[in-house]
């Protein structure tokens, strides 16, 4: 039972991520372009509603709802942050955004999948030594969880007081949702199943976790579906190779933060590490610099996926 709804929540939340952006990219180029935080608001309150949820579990039920352990900070994981970043201005999307605009259509962000799978690959194959490495669990424990929660409580309340925009409540559910998904299945990530079908293990991975991934982008299918966003468009020679390459990019940062900008939003950072926030912020600094190298040049690009939403 248990596990049916957790792939309950999971499609739940693929198809709320068909209808809010949290793409990295999108904000920035609305802080950068457009002059609007509105983004970056609809991030920091999915990350609130996330930790919200998973602290709250976490402090209720320890032994059964487990935290991430923050890892070292090191100069691998600013590099990972940088490739993020890079990788999600070439792809047009970052992992959150890959699920957006796929979900609505863009067939182009399936080589965006398989870029990532093969940039997991190729960094545990070629630098085995330079792999960032989950450094495990950890119980709730302390004041550390009960501040959380009332700090991400307050943080919502003003989000949703100062951003008055019909999709702010479905950015807090979703963020919410990822709370008891990631409570339930620590450290889950859609770019973990993509490695270990390239690794050819998938026998290591239990039929919740294949499930729960497919599952994701059923349900951003559908959520774009049934909200009328849906706009398949077949992919281009041309899009389908930066989205294959900023994959790969993408993959390659993941490997070394460990984890993509899904996890580090939805679970690094609500989980309360540091590592999961500096590497965050350095992939957004590194596609708020793309933006402002390309209005500079005059070089800046229309979103994907026209009808994604803002």
């Amino acid at each position: 039972m248990i596990d049916g709804l957790l792939l309950l929540l999971t499609f739940a939340l693929g198809a709320l991520l068909s209808r809010v952006s949290l793409c990295a990219v999108a904000a920035m180029q609305q802080l950068v372009v457009g002059h609007s935080t509105a983004g970056l608001g609809r991030l920091l309150l999915a990350a609130s509603g996330a930790a919200l949820s998973l602290l709250f579990l976490a402090g209720l039920l320890p032994g059964s709802v487990w935290l991430p352990v923050d890892a070292p900070l090191r100069a691998g994981l600013i590099a990972g942050g940088l490739l993020l970043g890079l990788g999600a201005m070439i792809n047009g999307g970052c992992y959150l955004g890959s699920v957006l605009y796929l979900g609505t259509g863009n067939l182009n962000f399936l080589f965006t999948l398989a870029g990532i799978g093969v940039g997991l690959r190729a960094m545990a194959a070629l630098f085995p030594a330079s792999i960032g490495v989950t450094s495990g669990l950890r119980m709730a424990s302390g004041p550390a969880w009960i501040v959380g929660v009332c700090v991400c409580a307050m943080l919502i309340v003003l989000l949703m007081r100062t951003h008055r925009v019909a999709s702010r409540w479905l950015v807090l559910l979703a963020g919410l949702l990822a709370g008891l998904v990631y409570a339930r299945r620590p450290g889950w990530s859609y770019g973990g199943l993509l490695q270990s079908l390239l690794q050819g293990r998938v026998g290591l991975m239990t039929w919740r976790d294949n499930a729960s991934a497919l599952l994701l982008f059923a349900g951003a299918v559908a959520g774009a579906v049934a909200s009328g966003r849906a706009r398949w468009q077949r992919p281009g020679l041309q899009r389908s190779l930066r989205c294959g390459a900023g994959g790969l990019i993408m993959g390659a940062g993941a490997a070394l933060v460990p984890g993509g900008n899904d996890m580090l939003l939805l679970w690094a950072i609500p989980g309360l590490t540091m590592h999961g926030a500096l590497a965050y912020a350095v992939m957004l600094v590194t596609v708020g610099a793309g933006f402002l190298l390309a209005a500079r040049h005059g070089r800046l690009r229309e979103p994907p996926q026209s009808t994604a939403p803002q």
